[in-house]
């Protein structure tokens, strides 16, 4: 009976030693989850994925078909790296260019790693705004953006961003630095990689487009996602796998939404324009009138007259609209002391007395102070407008008869003639300007419409809006003649619609009403500025925003009445007075 019982003895022990060997050999996975793969990200926000099929980071006969991770953070848009524009058909041509980055979310539903063989299987989706700031101006089919993504080690590199085919060679002349350009001009040069060995899986950019990917992860393996015009996400898989603590105590931060971010808007680094916004709250000229001209928008008078007296308080010079402005501010807010200090600044300016007609100073000539007030104004004004110099608004005028005689509506010439006018113009202004100096208020007086009316900007303006528009061979040096005047308080360029192209804005006019671009956000205080050109009935002169007014075709509306259905919001109704800018 013995015999039996050993051999079942036996048997049994075996079983237990083959399942131990089998639970020592037994693969044990990792997994891995969102919070993970974040506090793994590397080179947050630096990267764009650039694929060779012609863009600036590749020459168009270049057979390279490998994809590269671009840093062009410091890309600084095409007209600041010195590329100039001008039409061979001698017409009016400006180059505008807008560049935004968007965002990608990537979001991890599986991950599982074999140690036995350093494969890791990721499973996810990947979601992307796919309809940010289109180009108002070019209408063009939209395109199908993909997603790539690559699992490997970066090998760095440097990759040059050249101009390209950026516009029509045959009707435009382009050149950098003065010298002539082609399609494979060098603007930069920027830092950037690519992947050698890899596992790579393409998918078309959507809301939660899913992905599969696998393949071997080494300590200095990468996961990146990557699409044009979208931040590239990275993540740094060696770590998370082989050096885990590396990113221990990295804080996670998790993005909302999906928005864009722009760089560049009207050929401007908006980084620039944020360190403008900047330098202005620290105080200037326009920082005062800026403020000022706020407070009017919501009707605050009084508060409006404060700021202008703090900016005549810090400069001795003050610009015609402005002294326009605050002594309507003085009058609204019932502060007729003032009213009449700010009138009397005007006398300065070469302005008349008639220019008092204006229903907003009925008040004021009804107060018994208005007699001795006339009397001084009157004789301030005349020895104000002795000191003029006669002969430089003379020849500013004859300059303003000669340009007019080939611009204006009636006896306009074809473009050649109108680019040789400005030629010829823009050289005797600038003669005249190092002669002379620049025609400001002090030296020529201001500008009145039917006595009442101040004109904030001079008719002989348009010799300097002629000059940017043809951009003769002289042009650099009007705009640095320009430049001088401006830092003397001579030549308002900062609020000079000269710098409002229009190109790029959020908002049309188009019929009388009042339309957002449904790619921009809403801005309740550009939407205030604008409507109040149109209600403005005491007649102050503001910054009323950056807008667009759009021609009415009355032999075919259609085209823009879709136009406006398909890609704007309706805001507001201004008039309906249609011809409004055409009168």
């Amino acid at each position: 009976m013995r015999k039996p019982f050993v051999i079942s003895l036996i048997v049994l022990i075996n079983l237990v030693c083959i399942n131990a060997s089998l639970g020592q050999n037994q693969i044990k996975y990792k997994t891995y989850n969102q919070d993970d793969f974040e506090t793994n990200k590397v080179f947050n926000e630096v990267y764009n994925l650039y694929n060779n099929k012609g863009n600036w980071f590749s020459k168009l006969n270049d057979n390279d078909s490998t994809s590269y991770f671009v840093d062009d953070r410091n890309y600084k848009g095409i007209v600041n790296y010195g590329v100039t524009f001008r039409s061979k058909m001698y017409r009016s041509f400006h180059f505008v260019e807008h560049f935004s980055m968007c965002f990608l979310k990537v979001e991890i539903s599986k991950c599982i790693y074999n140690p036995k063989d350093n494969v890791i299987d990721i499973e996810g989706f990947v979601s992307g705004n796919n309809d940010w700031g289109p180009n108002e101006f070019i209408k063009y089919k939209k395109e199908k953006t993909y997603v790539d993504l690559f699992l490997g080690e970066k090998t760095d590199t440097i990759k040059t961003c050249y101009l390209g085919r950026t516009i029509n060679r045959d009707s435009v002349d382009i050149k950098l630095n003065n010298q002539q350009t082609d399609e494979f001009t060098v603007l930069d040069k920027f830092h950037a990689f690519y992947f050698k060995n890899y596992s790579r899986y393409k998918m078309l950019l959507g809301n939660k487009q899913p992905f599969k990917i696998s393949g071997k992860v080494t300590k200095n393996t990468l996961l990146a996602f990557g699409s044009g015009q979208f931040y590239s996400e990275i993540f740094d898989l060696g770590s998370m796998i082989h050096n885990p603590n590396k990113s221990k105590g990295q804080k996670i931060i998790k993005r909302q939404g999906l928005d864009c971010r722009p760089l560049i808007t009207n050929n401007r680094l908006v980084a620039d324009i944020e360190k403008e916004k900047a330098q202005k709250q620290e105080g200037n000229y326009y920082t005062y009138t800026q403020n000022a001209e706020n407070y009017i928008l919501s009707r605050q008078y009084a508060k409006a007259k404060e700021e202008y007296n703090l900016l005549a308080k810090n400069y001795p010079v003050l610009y015609a609209r402005d002294i326009h402005n605050a002594a309507r501010c003085a009058i609204l807010s019932r502060d007729l002391k003032a009213a009449f200090e700010w009138s009397e600044k005007l006398a300065l300016k070469g302005i008349e007395l008639s220019y008092f007609n204006s229903k907003v100073f009925s008040g004021i000539r009804k107060n018994p102070e208005w007699k001795n007030f006339s009397i001084k104004y009157d004789s301030v004004c005349k020895v104000t407008q002795s000191h003029w110099n006669l002969k430089l608004k003379n020849e500013i005028t004859d300059l303003l008869h000669e340009d007019q005689a080939d611009y204006g509506l009636e006896n306009r010439k074809d473009p050649k003639v109108l680019y040789e006018t400005t030629e010829r113009v823009t050289g005797k202004l600038i003669d005249l300007l190092k002669k002379e100096g620049y025609p400001s208020e002090e030296r020529i007086g201001s500008d009145v419409k039917n006595d009442t009316t101040l004109i904030s900007f001079p008719d002989f303006n348009v010799l300097i809006v002629h000059a940017l528009q043809q951009m003769p061979q002289n042009l650099n040096v009007l705009k640095e003649l320009l430049h001088k005047s401006s830092n003397a308080f001579e030549y308002d360029s900062k609020r000079n619609f000269n710098n409002v192209t229009g190109y790029g804005s959020c908002f049309h006019i188009y019929k009388g009403n009042l339309y957002n671009s449904k790619s921009c956000g809403r801005s309740d205080v550009e939407i205030r500025k604008i409507s109040f050109k149109f209600s403005n009935p005491n007649g102050f002169i503001m910054d009323y925003g950056n807008f667009v007014v759009e021609a009415y075709n009355p032999g075919n509306p259609k085209i823009a009445d879709d136009y406006y259905a398909e890609n704007y919001n309706l805001v507001m109704k201004l008039t309906d007075d249609w011809d409004f800018y055409d009168k």
